[in-house]
């Protein structure tokens, strides 16, 4: 006979499927935080944590968050930028460019803001996001794969405003 964990008739039930998945698309946003922080190799990134700012996805990432079941649950909705390091370094040229896409978009998003390098300025601003499906390994063995929302970049917000964008093709393993 299996024993009866502790405090069973008050445990929630852990469920993904009852967990809305945001669609692929453009949306409305506003920066929750954003911080510098280290990778591995000694580089940095920027991660600036959104939120759907309007429609029918409005508060997408904060309903995710509290509706998790899970105790190592995680704010979905980061968007992160690595930083360039002016050495040299193969992608670094790149990594400028989306960084300063990144950039321009707040600039032109938000009239009253100009980019000055201080990543605690973002807080409160707004900005369009485009969100892509992005393939996942479940167990890390290759056999069983998912989707979930990944925001891959930010553009003007008056782009969503006018649906002049397009639905950004999933990111396959």
């Amino acid at each position: 006979m299996i024993n009866k964990p502790n405090d069973w008739d008050n445990v929630k039930a852990a469920s993904t499927a009852e967990r809305e998945k945001l669609p692929a698309g453009g949306y409305e946003a506003k920066i929750i935080g954003a911080k510098v922080v280290p990778n591995s190799n000694g580089t940095q990134r920027l991660e600036i944590a959104v939120d759907v700012a309007a429609g029918e996805f409005r508060d997408y990432f904060k309903n995710d968050f509290d509706n998790n079941p899970y105790e190592d649950k995680k704010w979905r909705g980061v968007a992160r930028f690595f930083l360039p390091q002016d050495n040299g370094e193969r992608g670094d040229d790149f990594k400028k460019r989306l960084l300063k896409a990144m950039a321009e978009a707040l600039e032109k998003s938000n009239s009253e803001y100009k980019w000055n390098w201080d990543e605690s300025k973002l807080k409160g601003l707004k900005t369009g996001i485009m969100v892509r499906d992005k393939e996942y390994d479940v167990y890390g063995d290759g056999k069983v794969t998912g989707f979930s929302p990944e925001i891959f970049e930010f553009v003007d917000i008056k782009i969503i405003r006018e649906g002049n964008f397009k639905i950004p093709k999933p990111k396959y393993l």
